[in-house]
């Protein structure tokens, strides 16, 4: 079997990417030339791809796919070949022939529903095949390899705020931070001008809680989705131009970039940044480390707006908004800084380090008072906090 990474285009056709050796055509060839050829059920055994008939639970058979979008596509092509066959339970009738009638309508309607099938799509092609009324039932959760087709189709469209919407971003962002991520995913160099897409495969992990979809966009370019499951619905989690190679690579790049923030090496720091932003695009992890990155270079506002992206992306995640927080405490924005730490505090009550945080806001606001009730609260959680005894007595003692 081909490795599906490789970007060689298929034999038979030449426009799809060459995933897979046709045993029947002696070709490297796509899925959907695959499908072509083996629906009709005369491939050769030897090939794992091939059709394997089934026992008496499906009236389809079973056959090797690398994602939904490729069964579905197969079974739509493999059912027009089918209604056509006689079937022994149907008194050797096809199903097209007996669906001509209303009586026969009825008889294989009752013969279909009496198997259980693995997809509803499989019901809807039955039905539009054989005219039928077959109960479909309804699709509570988009699959993971319709939202990124349905990602891509905005990505053609030039819908950026559609685009956007899949990402995960955070209730409470300003108007101009959305701009802001709005203006660096359609400034992207793959993204803005996305003509053509395939999904090449797909999977699950065993938990079936994340998801992969991989993609080719303009019969070139490789690109992955990563989808998360929650609530039974499915959502996006990270977007990557490249394979799961390099989702799984992410650790070590950041290391990398931990490394170049710890020797305070500029230079080396924002080409990889610069890198990193490209191949994960909207990823709340480079948000931050562009954050640290403008705080050496004393560009604070910049680090400001960095920090916000970090956590339009990743609301949920504490360092980036500590980060923005300690930035407007030590601006002396005071009343700002006191909102982002008991944001923080709601979070991690026990967090001496934000409780303290919160008791200086309100001194810089000029309610010692509030200060000490605050840093007195926190000293029933550790009593042997320096750092809250100290800011007590400095507050006594005026």
């Amino acid at each position: 079997m081909l490795d599906w990474l490789k970007k060689d285009r298929c034999k038979a056709c030449g426009e799809e990417r060459a995933i897979r050796y046709c045993l029947r055509k002696n070709k490297d060839i796509g899925w959907k030339c695959c499908n072509g050829y083996r629906a009709d059920s005369k491939c050769p055994e030897a090939c794992p791809y091939t059709p394997k008939k089934t026992d008496s639970s499906s009236p389809l058979p079973q056959i090797k796919s690398d994602s939904r979008t490729e069964f579905i596509d197969f079974l739509d092509r493999y059912i027009q070949f089918w209604i056509y066959m006689k079937v022994e339970s149907l008194d050797n009738k096809t199903p097209h022939e007996i669906s001509q009638s209303k009586e026969g309508k009825s008889k294989l309607r009752e013969w279909l529903t009496g198997f259980s099938y693995p997809d509803y799509g499989i019901i809807s092609l039955l039905n539009s095949n054989l005219n039928l009324d077959l109960t479909t039932p309804a699709e509570t959760v988009s699959s993971p390899e319709s939202l990124a087709s349905d990602y891509l189709d905005a990505l053609i469209a030039l819908d950026w705020d559609k685009v956007v919407s899949f990402h995960s971003i955070g209730s409470d962002v300003s108007p101009e931070i959305y701009s802001l991520l709005l203006s660096e995913l359609s400034k992207h160099l793959i993204l803005k001008r996305v003509k053509s897409h395939s999904i090449i495969n797909a999977g699950f992990t065993e938990d079936r809680k994340q998801s992969f979809v991989f993609c080719e966009i303009n019969s070139k370019e490789n690109w992955t989705f990563i989808f998360v499951q929650s609530n039974e619905t499915w959502y996006l989690y990270q977007v990557i131009w490249g394979t799961l190679q390099d989702y799984y690579a992410q650790k070590t790049i950041f290391r990398q970039i931990a490394l170049a923030i710890s020797n305070k090496d500029k230079s080396a720091l924002f080409k990889q940044l610069e890198n990193a932003s490209a191949k994960f695009p909207l990823c709340s992890d480079i948000q931050y480390y562009y954050g640290l990155y403008y705080l050496m270079c004393a560009r604070t506002d910049d680090a400001k707006t960095a920090f916000q992206k970090a956590i339009a992306l990743d609301e949920s995640w504490q360092e980036p908004a500590f980060q923005l927080a300690m930035l407007y405490m030590n601006n002396k924005e005071y009343k700002t800084a006191l909102l982002k730490w008991e944001q923080l505090a709601k979070q991690n009550p026990e967090d001496i380090n934000v409780q303290n945080n919160v008791g200086i806001c309100y001194l810089g606001l000029g309610q010692p008072d509030k200060a000490k009730t605050v840093w007195q609260d926190a000293l029933k959680i550790d009593p042997n906090s320096e750092i809250l005894k100290k800011n007590l007595e400095h507050v006594d003692n005026g």
